[in-house]
Order: C-alpha cells, then sequence, then structure tokens
C-alpha cells in the first residue's frame, strides 16, 4: 500500500509525540533550533509518491513504525557488538577512526589523531562555547527547513554529531575513518558529520554505516571544499538487512577544489541517497561514483544533483546498479548548467545489470543547460550479463555459476578500478561482500 496523504499526517503526529517523549533536558543550548526542526519537518512530513522525487520509493510502511523507533531513545551500545562489526570495516592499524555507536560518541573505540596531525575533531556533546556557535550556524538551515525534511528530522532528534576541521595546506597521507555503528536495537539514529576541507589542503575521509538489526539511520553529511582543496570521500553503507537508511550529503566547492566520491550501497532493505553537489568557485572539479546492490526484496534509489553555478568548471558522474531476485534500484542523476556558467563540462552515465527477470530498476538521467559555451552529455543503459562473454568463459572449463560471478564482480571493480585502485582494504570489502552475496 503506497503512503497516501493521510497517513504522512498520521506518521508526522506519531513523530511529534516521540520528540515530546523523548526530549532531552541537558542541552537547553540547542533546544530551540531541535523545536524549529521539528516544525520544519512537520510542515512537509513524509513524502508520498506524488512527490516526483519518491515517486518510485514508498515511505508507507517506515513512515508507520518511524514514530516508533524514534521514541526509543538506545541504550548504551553492546561493546562486543560493536567490536564485532568494527572488526570487518576496511581499515589499517594506525588510521584516524572516530566511532559513534548507536549515536554516541566512543572515545574508548576510537583512535583519535596526534595533536599536530593537521585535522580539528568537535562532537557535539563535547562541545564548549565556541564549537557551540559553530553547530548552531549548522544547524540553522535544517531548522529552517531549506532543504529536505529528513535533515529538519535529524536535527530534532540529534543525539551527537562531529565536525572534522582539516587544516589548511595540511597533507593527511592516511585516511579519516567515521564509523557510525549500531547494535541492533529496534531504535531510530541519526548521525550528522560536516567535513571542512581548508584552503590547499587534501584528505580522504571514509564513512561507514553498519549495524546488526534492524533500526532506521537518518544520516546527514554536509562538505565545504575551500578554493584549492583536494577531499576523497568514501560513503559506504552496509547495514543489517533489516535496517532502513534515508541518506543526504550536501557538498559545496570553491574555487580550483577537487572532490572526489564513491557512495556504495551494500546494505539495508530501503535505503534512499540524496547527494547535492553546488560548484560555486570557477575551476572546481567533482567526481562522482556509485555501485549498488539490490537483491532479495531490498530497494535502494539514489538521488543525485550536480549545480555548476561558475564558469570552467568539471562534473563527471558514473553510477552502477546490480540487480537481483526481486530487488528493486532507482537512479535519478540531475546536471543543472547555470546561466553564466560558460566552460562547463559535464557528463553522467548510469549502467545496470539485470540478474533476474523478476528485478527491476528505474534510470532517469537528466541535464539542464541555461548557458552556451559547454560540453555535456548524459546516458543510462540497461542489460543482462552478456552471453558471448559467459560462453567464451565456459568453453574454457569454467563452471557457469563461477562465470557469472567473475562477469559480475568485473562489473562491479571496473568502478572502484577508476575510482581508486590503490585503495586495497575497501575493494577488497567490496569483493568479498558481493562475493558472499550472489546466488549460489
Amino acid at each position: 500500500m503506497k503512503l497516501s496523504t493521510e497517513d504522512s499526517r498520521t506518521a508526522v503526529a506519531a513523530v511529534e509525540r516521540a520528540y515530546r517523549d523523548t526530549r532531552s533536558a541537558d542541552r537547553n543550548w540547542l533546544a530551540p533550533l531541535q523545536e524549529q526542526a521539528l516544525a520544519a519537518f512537520a510542515r512537509g512530513g513524509f513524502p508520498t509518491p506524488r512527490h516526483e522525487d519518491w515517486k518510485y520509493t514508498n515511505l508507507a510502511r517506515l513512515a508507520r513504525s518511524g514514530g516508533e523507533l524514534l521514541g526509543r531513545a538506545p541504550a548504551p551500545a553492546d561493546a562486543e557488538r560493536i567490536a564485532a562489526l568494527l572488526a570487518r570495516l576496511p581499515r589499517r592499524p594506525g588510521d584516524c577512526t572516530l566511532v559513534f555507536a548507536n549515536g554516541k560518541f566512543e572515545p574508548g573505540m576510537s583512535e583519535l589523531p596526534a595533536a599536530d596531525a593537521g585535522i580539528r575533531i568537535a562532537t557535539l556533546t563535547g562541545a564548549g562555547d565556541e564549537d557551540r556557535a559553530r553547530f548552531t550556524d549548522w544547524f540553522d538551515a535544517s531548522a529552517r527547513g531549506d532543504n529536505q525534511g529528513f535533515e529538519a528530522l535529524n536535527a530534532a532528534f540529534l543525539i551527537d554529531g562531529v565536525i572534522l576541521d582539516i587544516e589548511a595546506e595540511a597533507q593527511l597521507a592516511n585516511p579519516i575513518h567515521v564509523v557510525f555503528a549500531t547494535d541492533g536495537q529496534a531504535a531510530g539514529s541519526q548521525p550528522r558529520l560536516r567535513i571542512n576541507a581548508a584552503t590547499g589542503s587534501s584528505a580522504r575521509v571514509l564513512e561507514h554505516h553498519v549495524s546488526s538489526g534492524p533500526g532506521w539511520t537518518n544520516a546527514v553529511t554536509d562538505v565545504r571544499c575551500a578554493r584549492a582543496a583536494r577531499l576523497t570521500y568514501v560513503k559506504l553503507q552496509d547495514e543489517d538487512h533489516t535496517a532502513d537508511h534515508v541518506a543526504s550529503q550536501t557538498v559545496e566547492l570553491g574555487a580550483d577544489s577537487h572532490f572526489r566520491a564513491a557512495h556504495v550501497d551494500l546494505g539495508a532493505r530501503l535505503a534512499r541517497n540524496d547527494l547535492r553537489v553546488r560548484m560555486t568557485g570557477p575551476g572546481g572539479h567533482a567526481e562522482l561514483f556509485g555501485l549498488f546492490l539490490v537483491d532479495g526484496q531490498r530497494h535502494v534509489d539514489n538521488h543525485t544533483r550536480t549545480d555548476h553555478l561558475a564558469g570552467n568548471t568539471v562534473s563527471e558522474e558514473h553510477y552502477r546498479g546490480i540487480m537481483n531476485d526481486r530487488g528493486r534500484g532507482v537512479f535519478n542523476g540531475k546536471i543543472i548548467v547555470h546561466e553564466g556558467a560558460d566552460g562547463t563540462d559535464a557528463q553522467l552515465s548510469n549502467r545496470n545489470l539485470l540478474l533476474a527477470k523478476t528485478a527491476e530498476i528505474d534510470t532517469k538521467p537528466e541535464l539542464e543547460i541555461y548557458t552556451d559555451d559547454v560540453k555535456c552529455g548524459h546516458g543510462a543503459t540497461t542489460g543482462q550479463l552478456d552471453e558471448q562473454a559467459l560462453f567464451y568463459l565456459r568453453a574454457r572449463g569454467v563452471p557457469r555459476q563461477v562465470a557469472r560471478h567473475m562477469l559480475v564482480l568485473a562489473f562491479a571493480r571496473e568502478i572502484f578500478d577508476q575510482f581508486d585502485p590503490a585503495a586495497a582494504e575497501l575493494n577488497a570489502y567490496i569483493d568479498a561482500t558481493l562475493e558472499r552475496r550472489l546466488p549460489e
């Protein structure tokens, strides 16, 4: 049953009751903004399929359970379960790792950088007066409801969050892992991350979401790249198959900055990602890669939007989907070249692989151009495994199922060969997950 407007209103009322029941009195400085944020969410509510951007994603089940999940304040995390989740992560000893367990920052589970490493970390629960002002400014747009409603919901129910400041000219050799882990409690989680890459800095950040049971993650990430900053960012979602995941990322690129991102969805029964990139300075460059696996009855919906607001900017977008069983994938990629953004070079590609007749993909690449002197293109393809390639492998003694696995993995690996072939731990993690999930 599709979510109706009346159902959305009922779900919003349940969310408002949950807020009143769980509101904490120990952070009064944030309470006014959280109340504004709740009101902003209530004005729009849970989007129904009548909303064009949610046409293929039905939130009826999530809306029915949302109030109940948000009304359960997560209990302290089970250390053994969280440790088991962390043991799976693609990281190396010595890497900076920030762990949020059941919504709260856990210093004892984290590996913090040295004081002179070129990075400053501020968490919401540990914020002093100066950082409280910064968090307040950050939340203000969500509280006003300037962006989509789930960002406002995140601000309303937020427990903890983190701001990463990468100092000017800092060249960070080791990646920063920000892990949001839940131990299987059926509750709502509101991860919030901000990355400020200062002028001339260079860094790699991996945002990883893992869980061991049901729950609802509603994640918000903001990225700001100053002049000539270089940031490589990976969002890896590998939550339990009984969990739901909604996420938004907002990226703003200054002059001559370079943002290289990969979005990987391997888990959750319902996952929705909204990525918005604003190229506000001339010479900015954005490379966006995506890979999503949809099997069983899972549903993954990726919406991207890139706004070219300045001249001589470049964006390249490559997303691939693998659909099996009764899974459904959705991809909507939009590029907008605004008036005055002359010299823009924008390319978008979505390729999809259907492994079963019952699997489904809805893809919609879009391109809007409001200026001259640009080079732009977009396209999408959907198909099955190449029978000639299968025949070639089988003729050389490779069993049919092994041959199918080889071709699917090659389809997925091509994305990461383009993104970062040197990221051995990450590539091995994705390979192992795909191997495990592909049919025998």
